[in-house]
């Protein structure tokens, strides 16, 4: 990888340091502090959650960008009644007939529901709060917010000075990843590479499910449920021709599990630090997969491809729980196959 290394990913989780995070000033603080802010940031949040439960539905917003826009089908996703599955309407009143049903929809529900509870929030405010401070345990990736006060921190609050300081580093995160990403695009235009196989790799957060040679050739199996074609189902074969991995970090070891886990995998199914002793690719039991519901431990996140000697080269970078992975593969051809199979074993 060239440009979108790990250090890179990296810089990215710099550039919104202080999203989300209020100011408080610079001060030690006390449990009878912490105590007190706890409540009111619990009453704000309260508060505006409270507003947004008892405001009723209304999609005329929707109504009024179609009259204003027109119709085109592709600006549309319907739900199949039948089916149950997004799809691509025929018609403008279909859009109109869609968007009023599911406003009765929402409204009949709206007006069935029950009272805001302030005793289920105070509930649920506890327990993220607690998750939080948990989390926090393990560290941030930034000095800075590693500094604050853990109570304060998981209330999404910071002192005055550590707030100006993230601002800071966020300036210069944003700077430094605006710069890689216009030499990267700079450089990956020059390859000509054809359209079909950048768009092939247009798989951001896909799921990796499969890692598998054929012969000379390399197969990897990606599921994209939510952007295949109507009527297809939710993989995408990427074939590489005479290949040959270049690189390829240590732990690339891919499990799989469907929506419903029980049938397949055990609670600790994303934590797979333990398979990797013990496990080659593709190492789950596929039996009680069934299609359009499956995901795996390994995420794709972005690639580069160059036009090298009469082969492309493509890099990859890959999330994984045990941390970012490199996968480097050189081929003759790549063919992009959508409406795949699901790999069986």
């Amino acid at each position: 990888m060239r440009y979108y290394t790990k250090e890179w990913y990296e810089l990215m989780q710099k550039t919104e340091l202080t999203a989300g995070l209020r100011k408080v000033p610079d001060k030690k603080y006390t449990k009878k502090d912490i105590d007190a802010l706890y409540e009111k940031t619990l009453k704000r949040e309260m508060a505006a959650e409270k507003k947004a439960y008892n405001t009723a539905p209304d999609l005329g917003y929707l109504l009024d960008i179609l009259n204003d826009r027109g119709f085109c089908a592709e600006d549309w996703v319907v739900t199949d009644l039948k089916t149950g599955k997004p799809r691509t309407p025929a018609s403008m009143e279909e859009v109109k007939n869609f968007i009023l049903e599911e406003q009765q929809a929402q409204t009949e529900e709206f007006e069935a529901r029950e009272p805001f509870s302030e005793e289920d929030f105070r509930g649920m405010f506890r327990d993220v709060y607690e998750d939080r401070k948990a989390e926090l345990k393990y560290g941030t990736g930034s000095e800075l917010l590693d500094s604050v006060d853990k109570r304060l921190l998981a209330l999404e609050l910071v002192p005055e000075s550590v707030f100006t300081s993230l601002k800071e580093e966020e300036r210069i995160a944003r700077r430094e990843f605006s710069r890689i990403g216009r030499n990267a695009e700079r450089a990956l235009l020059k390859q000509n590479v054809p359209q079909d196989i950048i768009e092939g790799f247009d798989l951001h957060d896909c799921d990796l499910l499969s890692i598998r040679k054929k012969g000379r050739n390399l197969e990897l199996i990606f599921c994209i449920e939510g952007m295949e074609e109507e009527g297809d189902s939710p993989f995408r074969k990427i074939v590489f021709k005479g290949a040959e991995i270049t690189e390829r970090d240590k732990g690339i070891n891919i499990r799989t599990h469907s929506h419903d886990h029980d049938d397949c995998c055990d609670d600790d199914c994303c934590d797979h630090d333990h398979h990797d002793d013990c496990c080659d690719d593709d190492c789950c039991d596929h039996d009680h997969h069934h299609e359009g519901c499956v995901h795996s431990n390994c995420t794709f996140l972005i690639s580069e491809i160059y036009n090298v000697k009469n082969a492309f080269e493509t890099h990859m970078l890959l999330w994984m729980p045990s941390g970012l992975k490199y996968l480097t593969v050189k081929a003759a051809d790549i063919e992009i196959v959508n409406n795949a199979a699901f790999p069986e074993k």
